[in-house]
C-alpha cells in the first residue's frame, strides 16, 4: 500500500512519530534543500499542517536520510529488529490486524527455535552434515560473535554487543556471504532468543518510523516505500514472489548447488527446497554469479547461462542485457525492481476482476494458495481492490500455477496454449482503452516511451485525440452528460470546444484539454481569450456556462494565481492525475450522483480533498 493512502488512513497521532524523524531531518537539511522550506511554508512552518502528498513528496527528497535512520535501527538494536523487519519486508505484509501480525511472530520464533535445534546438533559434531568448508565458515562467524558478545565480562559490564562490533560482524558476514537465515541461527546460539510482547513490539516499530498502528482497528499499515527501503537494507535485491520465478526456471543440480551451500536438506521435493531458498534471504547476486554454478564454470558460460534465463526462461523483453555476467545479473535486478514499483498491474481493474473470477472457478484451492503465499489476512482475498493494496499482481497469482496447471487453464478457457503461456493469459484479459485510462497522466505527459513499456501503441499524432477521449470516458463514469451532439452544434470551424458537459436545461461545463505539448497553455492570458470565447459562442445559443475546467498534466504557480483572480472567467484547473482519483473516489463512496458543485470552484481543484467530501 502506498505512503499516500496509509496517510489517509491514519490521524494525527497515529502519523506522529514518522512526522517526527522527518521533522528532524527537516530542520538537518532544509537550509540546503531549499525544496523543504518550500513545502514547509504550506503549512505555515508547521510538519503537521502539511497536506499528505507533500508529505510523501517531503519523504522522496529525505529518503536518504531515512534509509540511514533505518539501517540504524535495524543492524544495531537489541530488539531482534532483524526477525520483526524480515516479517514486515515479505510480499503481502503491508497490511495486518495486531493480532495476525502476533501470529506470524509467533510462528517465526517457533520456527527458528526448531532451526536452532537442528543446526546447533549439527555445528561442531563431526557427522558430516554440513559441508567442511561452510562449517568452518560458520564457526569463524560464532568465535567472533562469542568475543564480542562476552569480552565486556572483563570489564564487568553487561554482555552486549556495541555498535562498533555490529559494524565488524556485518562486514564479515558479507565476506563468508553468510544469508540472514544463517547469521541468525549463528547469532541466536549465543546470544539467548526472547520473545517479546506484541504490545512492545508495535511501540518499537512505531516508534522507530517503521509502521503505522491504527488504534481504532488495530491495524499495522507498512508503506511500499518503507518496505523498498527495508528490503534494500535487509539485502533483499528483489522482493521473493520474483525470486521464485526465477528458481522456478532453474535446473534440479542448480536448485541442489544452492540448497548444499546454505545448509538446505537436499532429500527435500523441489518445491520445499525453493521455498527453503526463498527463507533464507540471499544475495540474489550472488545466486546468479556464483551460487547456481560448479566452481570450475568459466565466467563467458555463466553469463550465457544468465542471457538464456532472461530471454528464453523468463522471456524478458528488453532492449540491452549487457554484455559482461555481472551486467547481465545488475539488469534482471535491475527489471523486477522497477515492476515492483510501477503502479499498473499491466491489466485494467476490471480485467484484472474477470481474471481472479476465472482462476479461482477453475483452482477453487487458489485462494488458499494465494492466502498461504503472501500471508495475507482477509478469507477471500481473490479481490483486486484487495491484492492491489497487498501489491500483488496479476503476473504474482499466474505464477503460483504450476506449468500443468497453467496449460489446462489456457486451454479451457479457449487462450494459446503454446509459448509464454503467462503473457497469453495476460493477453485475453486486457482492455486497451482502461489500460490507457489507468496511464491518463502518461498520455497526457506525451509519454510515447513509457507507454509502449507498458504495452500500449499509440502515434504521437493521436495522443490529443486520446487524451480528450478519455478525458470524455472520466466524466461519462462521473455521471456526466459528454453532450457530443450539443458541442457540434455550438462548434464553428475556428473555435472548437473540446468537451461539452450538458447539465440540463441551459447549463453547461466547458472542458478544455490540454497535453505537455500544449506549450500555450502555461500562458495564461492566450487560454483566457481562448475560453472567453467558447464561453461566448454557448452564449449566443442561449447556454449558460456554468463553469470552464481546464485538465492537464500540471500547471505553473503564475498560471494558477492569475486563474485565481479571473473575475470575468468561472475557471477551474484539474490535473490529470487529480482527475482520475476523483474518479476511483466516486466509485468507491456510497454516492449515486457526482456532487457537481466540488468542480464550481475557482483555481485548482485538489483531488485528494475532493475525494475526502466524497468518502463522507
Amino acid at each position: 500500500m502506498r505512503l499516500i493512502k496509509i496517510l489517509d488512513l491514519v490521524n494525527q497521532i497515529e502519523k506522529s512519530s514518522f512526522l517526527k524523524i522527518l521533522d528532524g531531518f527537516c530542520l538537518e537539511l532544509k537550509k540546503t534543500t531549499p525544496k523543504i522550506d518550500e513545502i514547509l511554508s504550506e503549512g505555515e512552518g508547521q510538519l503537521k499542517n502539511v497536506d499528505n502528498q507533500n508529505i510523501v513528496n517531503l519523504f522522496n527528497l529525505l529518503k536518504d536520510k531515512y534509509s540511514t535512520h533505518l539501517y540504524n535501527k535495524i543492524k544495531f538494536s537489541d530488539f531482534q529488529l532483524d526477525i520483526l523487519i524480515d516479517i514486515l519486508a515479505r510480499d503481502g505484509n503491508s497490511m495486518m490486524s495486531r493480532e495476525w501480525f502476533l501470529r506470524l511472530y509467533n510462528n517465526e520464533i517457533s520456527k527458528l527455535q526448531s532451526d536452532l535445534k537442528t543446526f546447533s546438533s549439527q555445528l561442531g559434531s563431526n557427522k558430516g552434515d554440513l559441508e567442511p568448508h561452510r562449517e568452518r565458515d560458520y564457526l569463524v562467524y560464532q568465535s567472533c560473535l562469542k568475543t564480542g558478545y562476552e569480552n565486556d565480562l572483563q570489564l564487568n559490564r553487561d554482555k552486549r554487543l556495541s555498535w562498533e562490533e555490529k559494524s565488524i560482524l556485518h562486514t564479515l558476514s558479507k565476506s563468508l556471504e553468510l544469508s540472514n537465515e544463517e547469521i541468525r541461527w549463528i547469532t541466536y546460539t549465543i546470544i539467548p532468543l526472547k520473545k517479546f510482547k506484541i504490545d512492545e513490539i508495535i511501540t518499537e516499530l512505531k516508534e522507530s518510523g517503521i509502521i503505522f498502528f491504527n488504534r481504532r482497528t488495530n491495524t499495522i499499515f507498512v508503506s511500499d516505500e518503507i518496505v523498498w527501503l527495508l528490503r534494500d537494507i535487509l539485502g533483499f535485491e528483489i522482493p521473493n514472489k520474483y525470486l521464485r520465478r526465477i528458481l522456478r526456471h532453474l535446473s534440479d543440480a542448480e536448485i541442489n548447488l544452492i540448497s548444499k551451500k546454505h545448509n538446505i536438506d537436499r532429500k527435500l521435493k523441489r518445491n520445499e527446497k525453493i521455498q527453503d531458498i526463498l527463507n533464507q534471504g540471499l544475495s540474489v547476486t550472488n545466486l546468479l554469479t556464483n551460487e547456481i554454478f560448479k566452481a570450475n564454470i568459466p565466467k563467458s558460460d555463466r553469463a550465457n547461462r544468465i542471457q538464456t534465463l532472461m530471454s528464453k526462461d523468463l522471456e524478458i523483453d528488453l532492449p540491452k542485457f549487457g554484455l559482461s555476467l555481472e551486467k547481465k545479473v545488475a539488469t534482471l535486478i535491475n527489471y523486477f525492481n522497477d515492476l515492483e514499483k510501477d503502479e499498473t498491474t499491466s491489466l485494467s481493474r476490471d480485467g484484472y476482476s474477470r481474471l481472479l473470477k476465472d482462476l479461482k472457478d477453475a483452482y477453487p484451492i487458489l485462494n488458499k494458495k494465494v492466502k498461504e503465499e503472501f500471508e495475507l489476512q482477509p478469507d477471500d482475498v481473490m479481490s483486486p481492490e484487495i491484492l492491489d493494496d497487498y501489491s500483488v499482481k496479476p503476473r504474482d497469482v499466474i505464477y503460483l500455477l504450476t506449468k500443468d496447471e497453467l496449460r489446462n487453464f489456457c486451454k479451457s478457457m479457449g487462450i494459446k496454449s503454446i509459448g509464454n503461456l503467462v503473457s497469453n493469459v495476460i493477453n485475453k484479459y486486457r482492455v486497451i482503452e482502461d489500460l490507457y485510462l489507468e496511464n491518463f497522466d502518461l498520455v497526457g505527459s506525451r509519454d510515447l516511451k513509457s507507454l509502449r513499456e507498458k504495452g500500449l501503441t499509440v502515434k504521437e499524432s493521436e495522443l490529443g485525440l486520446l487524451y480528450e477521449d478519455l478525458t470524455k470516458k472520466i466524466f461519462s463514469e462521473l455521471g456526466f452528460n459528454v453532450d457530443e451532439k450539443l458541442r457540434k452544434q455550438i462548434n464553428t470551424n475556428r473555435l472548437q470546444i473540446d468537451i461539452l458537459l450538458n447539465l440540463g436545461g441551459k447549463d453547461v461545463i466547458i472542458v478544455e484539454c490540454k497535453t505537455i505539448k500544449d506549450k500555450d497553455y502555461n500562458k495564461y492570458t492566450s487560454v483566457s481569450r481562448q475560453l472567453k470565447s467558447y464561453e461566448k459562442l454557448c452564449q449566443n445559443k442561449e447556454y449558460n456556462v456554468s463553469q470552464v475546467l481546464i485538465v492537464s498534466n500540471d500547471f505553473s504557480e503564475e498560471f494558477i494565481s492569475e486563474c485565481e483572480y479571473d473575475y470575468e472567467l468561472n475557471l477551474s484547473l484539474i490535473t490529470s492525475r487529480g482527475l482520475v482519483k476523483i474518479l476511483e473516489g466516486f466509485k468507491n463512496s456510497h454516492l449515486t450522483e457526482f456532487p457537481v458543485k466540488l468542480l464550481l470552484k475557482a483555481g485548482l481543484l485538489n483531488g485528494d480533498r475532493i475525494v475526502k467530501v466524497l468518502r463522507k
